[in-house]
């Protein structure tokens, strides 16, 4: 019953904050905040009552919904029209996704401190990354329309794209530290964190190769002041390298093999 009831509310409160409220910002945050809690009460559910089930679907609800806190946090005041669409559509597909394709698949050492705190910090990290790729694509799209010079109503804002991208590249830089203390505490405190000796495989492979382009991308900004198109661009391949290591090796095993 708390399941259905708060996916319900989650979808219907999620679609309510698309709909365009120029006019009263302060409802369109209501209906958000609301299929924010809705959200929270799924994954209390389906994550925390099953003794922390991880699975795809799980690990994709919950990727989203700090997701949509960076959104909510950083445009309260709705200064880019149109971001939410990009933030919102791709979380209600999640929601439905989950409905039909959840697994069980339970971690284990639960109460352990060391695995809380590491798994939290990716959270937070992966949930920022996302939000910056996003914010990535949201520009992209405002800036093929300032190229073509096209005034569209779907994605605008009044700041300058010099100023988000600059915004932009501070969350990644907070995204890639909180990465870096994951990856690291990761390879070097496996053992008090997963209770198991590290393994070095495909999931590491490209958790690494991605922290490595996030790496090069500051590098490149810092000593040849690479930015612009270029920028975002590496930023975006980085977290789609990003997205490998984690989600798609899950993909792979619980619904290819497993």
């Amino acid at each position: 019953m708390l399941y259905f009831g708060s996916l319900s509310a989650a979808l219907i409160f999620y679609l309510l904050s698309l709909v365009n409220l120029k006019k009263n910002i302060q409802l369109k945050n209501i209906f958000l905040f609301v299929a924010l809690i809705s959200h929270l009460f799924l994954i209390y559910h389906d994550v925390v009552l099953k003794e922390f089930n991880f699975d795809f679907s799980n690990a994709l609800l919950v990727v989203s919904i700090v997701t949509v806190i960076f959104y909510l946090i950083f445009n309260i005041k709705m200064n880019y029209q149109g971001l939410e669409k990009i933030v919102i559509i791709p979380t209600l597909v999640i929601l439905v996704f989950h409905y039909f394709f959840s697994h069980e698949y339970s971690i284990r050492d639960t109460d352990s401190l060391y695995y809380l705190a590491h798994i939290t910090i990716a959270i937070i990290a992966y949930g920022l990354l996302t939000y910056s790729a996003v914010f990535s694509i949201f520009i992209l799209f405002l800036e093929n329309n300032l190229h073509k010079k096209k005034i569209s109503s779907l994605f605008s804002t009044d700041n300058s794209l010099l100023s988000m991208e600059q915004f932009l590249f501070t969350m990644i830089g907070i995204g890639f530290l909180l990465l870096s203390i994951t990856i690291f505490t990761g390879i070097f405190f496996s053992q008090e964190i997963f209770n198991s000796a590290f393994v070095f495989n495909h999931k590491t492979l490209f958790g690494i190769f991605s922290w490595i382009f996030y790496g090069y991308i500051f590098y490149q900004r810092q000593i040849n002041g690479l930015r612009g198109r270029k920028a975002i661009k590496l930023s975006l391949f980085a977290f789609i390298l990003l997205v490998l290591s984690y989600f798609g090796s899950k993909f792979v095993f619980e619904y290819l093999i497993g």
